[in-house]
């Protein structure tokens, strides 16, 4: 799910005051990889960027996240734990009817469960490293989506347990909390990216490029809501197609690319990909670029309350021309 650029953006330049990994504040250029890998510039340049990281909420948030695909890839695709070791697959079972048994799984159902936990956790902590936005911000909406999207998946897996048949009332009713869980996961992507596009550092190796790793994660997330929302749509249209449609793996997949991505993106962050081209180093040091009337970068769009609309404005006084005339 979920999203997402590094969120210090302003006070990043008293932070990083003395910084030499600062992209924004970088007066070195390389002409090659090979010197930016001397070791003066690992030496001096690994400590500061492992520093800022383990003090990066936002990665603690990717990492929980990754956790969190890892584990779905996992009931996925481990015979072991979702039950279908020892049987053939093969050959999808035809003929199933509304009123056909539905076997419960015990270690996935509670895997599910956990997972979910592990989604709220992991939806509370990209709210909490947001540290410098007012939660009443409007970047802030993606991420309240987030915990209901969790909240109500942690609703269906608790009620697995209880499926019966195919047509039964908690296998139906499963099936149309997932769906909302669905379309709220679709919201909060396009959300995301709203966010990303208020908020990323416009400076030297970002923008909207494929070189950048947040664009790769907003696509996987994006495209891997499609997958989920399609899936969805075909069990409430035909639930007997439960327990027989995979499309969902190629979401768990895509989402798992993504959860990888937001890690690389929380790396650049914090510089660790200095050696790169598509850092912005390479024949041009950001920190000696200056635009006039502007110096470079600037830091994401001014933020915007999600109250703001509803604040009194103040009146303007309105002048009769008649009277100004006499």
């Amino acid at each position: 799910m979920q999203g997402k650029e590094s969120h210090g953006d302003e006070n990043i330049d008293d932070q990083c005051t003395g910084d030499p990994t600062a992209p924004f504040n970088e007066i070195e250029a390389f002409n090659n990889i090979w010197e930016a890998l001397r070791w003066k510039q690992i030496r001096t340049r690994v400590p500061i960027c492992f520093k800022k990281t383990i003090r990066n909420r936002y990665m603690l948030a990717n990492l929980i996240y990754f956790g969190y695909a890892i584990g779905i890839l996992v009931i996925d695709f481990n015979p072991v734990v979702n039950g279908t070791a020892g049987t053939d697959n093969s050959c999808p079972a035809t003929g199933v009817s509304l009123d056909d048994p539905i076997t419960p799984n015990d270690v996935t159902n509670k895997m599910y469960l956990g997972l979910g936990v592990v989604h709220l956790a992991s939806a509370f902590l990209y709210w909490w490293a947001w540290d410098n936005r007012s939660w009443r911000d409007i970047i802030m909406i993606p991420e309240y989506l987030n915990h209901i999207e969790a909240a109500l998946y942690i609703w269906s897996a608790a009620w697995y347990p209880r499926e019966d048949t195919y047509g039964g009332y908690y296998t139906l009713a499963i099936h149309k909390i997932e769906m909302t869980a669905a379309t709220v996961e679709l919201v909060a992507s396009f959300g995301w990216i709203m966010s990303w596009y208020m908020t990323y550092t416009r400076t030297l190796g970002r923008g909207f490029t494929l070189d950048d790793p947040d664009v790769i994660g907003f696509l996987a997330t994006t495209i891997s809501s499609f997958i989920y929302m399609t899936y969805n749509i075909q069990i409430n249209v035909d639930p007997t197609q439960y327990g027989n449609n995979y499309l969902y793996t190629y979401g768990d997949i895509v989402y798992f690319v993504g959860a990888c991505y937001y890690i690389f993106a929380c790396l650049r962050d914090d510089h660790w990909f200095w050696f790169l081209p598509s850092s912005g180093q390479y024949g041009i040091a950001a920190g000696k670029t200056r635009v006039q009337p502007k110096v470079l970068p600037q830091f994401g769009k001014p933020p915007v309350l999600m109250c703001g609309s509803c604040r009194k404005r103040p009146k303007v006084a309105v002048i009769d021309v008649k009277e100004e005339q006499a």
